[in-house]
């Protein structure tokens, strides 16, 4: 037995307990701030737990390589996954760091440790590949989980490590569940109110914005809007706002049906930043502006677009109800009796506006 070997694997985890203390920008659920150790410690948690769906892995060397992979932020802390566009030498740093760690360890024992801290910093293995995967994926679980301050930014989370995840169906399969987690999150953390005066000409930007690259738009979306506004036909318009500034907005109007049928209105248009697109936002807005014409009294909604997405808040097509020279699998109607009138649909001449 070598006494002295032995006495440097001990001073090695001494200072590797340094660990528990580095602090990460996430929090846990109960509002504690995470530590890199937290991290790691559910890391290879996460891979104990799917190692059934990922057979071709040597399970030892991977959760080597998760108690590893941050093992030089011992010395220097942690920089987080946001800002580390601005800390181009963080890798060659933490490779100093997590030598100057390993000072005390016998030669094959940090040979190990350097080659597994490599081979996970370059991605050279499939279990290095995988843990790069898991890494981001426990990161943006804890991001979702964590009771973090108001304005921890959760919109990051959707374009996060896509590189790695996206290299594996089961990653994949994850990711797009942790997704939808971070859209929820987004939404909980804007506010929808009533659109206000001084919000006029955003609502404008923001709506010739959203439809600038969109293919079937007449791009004349922000004019109806306006049109709908002057004409006072904008019987609901909400917007979605996050940290003081608009981000989304949805408008409602009356419509007339042939038949004589009263209290029904059309949804549109409904506008996101195109930056924002994809958060679940517009569903917010959708759901909160259709709550609000049934509180008002009206008797249902219809809808021109994808039947796809719409289809997904109660929107379907009604054989009886038309709209003239569309297709009507892409004319939809919702009822908050259950009724659906029949005849042609016409939109308000607000519609027709191009200036």
């Amino acid at each position: 037995m070598d006494i002295e070997k032995i006495k440097g694997r001990l001073d090695f985890l001494r200072e590797a307990e340094k660990l528990k203390d580095v602090l990460r920008s996430a929090h846990t659920s109960s509002g504690r701030t995470e530590s890199t150790a937290d991290h790691s410690w559910r890391l290879c948690l996460m891979a104990i737990v799917f190692e059934d769906q990922l057979p071709r892995l040597d399970m030892l060397k991977t959760l080597k390589l998760c108690v590893i992979h941050d093992l030089g932020e011992a010395i220097n802390g942690d920089i987080p996954a946001v800002s580390k566009a601005s800390f181009p030498d963080k890798s060659e740093e933490e490779r100093k760091d997590l030598l100057l760690l390993t000072k005390a360890l016998d030669e094959t024992l940090k040979a190990e440790i350097l080659a597994l801290w490599d081979d996970y910093e370059n991605a050279l293995s499939l279990e290095a590949k995988t843990v790069k995967a898991l890494d981001k994926l426990e990161t943006i679980l804890q991001h979702n989980q964590g009771k973090n301050p108001p304005a921890f930014d959760y919109e990051f989370n959707l374009g996060y490590g896509k590189k790695y995840t996206d290299a594996d169906p089961l990653f994949a399969v994850l990711r797009n569940i942790i997704d939808q987690d971070t859209k929820e999150k987004i939404s909980m953390n804007m506010t929808i109110r009533n659109e206000q005066a001084q919000d006029i000409d955003t609502v404008a930007r923001l709506t010739e914005a959203a439809f600038a690259n969109e293919e079937h738009s007449s791009h004349t979306e922000q004019f109806i809007v306006n049109a709908l506004r002057r004409s006072d036909r904008l019987t609901v318009s909400l917007v979605a706002v996050e940290n003081d500034a608009i981000i989304g907005h949805v408008a409602i109007s009356p419509v007339t049906v042939s038949s004589g049928a009263t209290g029904w209105y059309g949804l549109g248009p409904i506008s996101v930043w195109p930056d924002h697109q994809g958060q679940g936002i517009g569903s917010a807005l959708m759901k909160a502006a259709l709550a609000q014409l049934q509180r008002l009294g009206g008797a249902g909604c219809v809808v021109l677009g994808d039947p796809g997405y719409y289809g997904r808040f109660g929107f379907k097509a009604n054989p009886g109800l038309e709209l003239s020279g569309v297709p009507p699998e892409y004319f939809q109607s919702l009822s908050f009796s259950g009724e659906l009138p029949t005849g042609v649909v016409n939109y308000c001449e607000a519609f027709e506006a191009t200036e």
